[in-house]
């Protein structure tokens, strides 16, 4: 599954740090602003580039940009759509709950999971701890498989052993999006 229910489609920002989830059919996503400058010789040499107010053309294909003159550069910011499930991902998203989904982050040689939560126009996300195989252990049989010349570890808690599992892996900051 790459993507979640449709109620919880749209856009989730953090008022701290800005950054911006995009919920949709394809996935999960995350909206970022590249900046990047042109030089005023660069504008005046191009056949393409030109300024007109605050705005630079020919930058994006049929449109303008916003810009800002410092110095003898153009600063702009392109927005740039990063899959994090979905199409062209290795990440995967389980639904545990109506509400509670769970990204597991491919990290190469394994999984880093990631607890996503929805509640009243809200996206909550808790990265799960790093050193988390003594509560696998403790709490759960865990069983490894050989895929393609590496061990893989396979869980497949009980609703009761995921309980527990939660509460000792889901400790650290909880990180919040408010839905635009």
């Amino acid at each position: 599954m790459g993507t979640t229910d449709k109620q919880h489609y749209g856009d989730y920002k953090n008022t701290e740090s800005g950054v911006v989830y995009h919920i949709d059919e394809n996935g999960l996503s995350i909206i970022s602003v590249v900046i990047a400058y042109v030089t005023r010789e660069q504008v005046r040499e191009s056949s393409k580039l030109r300024v007109s107010g605050d705005y630079l053309h020919g930058i994006v294909t049929g449109d303008s940009v916003p810009c800002v003159l410092e110095g003898e550069n153009y600063y702009y910011g392109i927005t740039q759509k990063l899959p994090i499930t979905g199409i062209g991902t290795t990440n995967s998203l389980t639904r545990i709950s109506a509400n509670t989904y769970l990204i597991n982050f491919h990290e190469g040689m394994y999984f880093e999971p990631s607890l996503v939560e929805f509640s009243n126009g809200k996206m909550t996300i808790i990265h799960g701890e790093l050193t988390y195989q003594d509560a696998f252990n403790s709490i759960l049989q865990v069983n490894t498989i050989t895929r393609y010349g590496a061990e893989v570890v396979i869980l497949a808690p009980s609703f009761e052993q995921w309980e527990r599992l939660r509460t000792l892996l889901f400790v650290g900051d909880k990180l919040t999006y408010m839905k635009q």
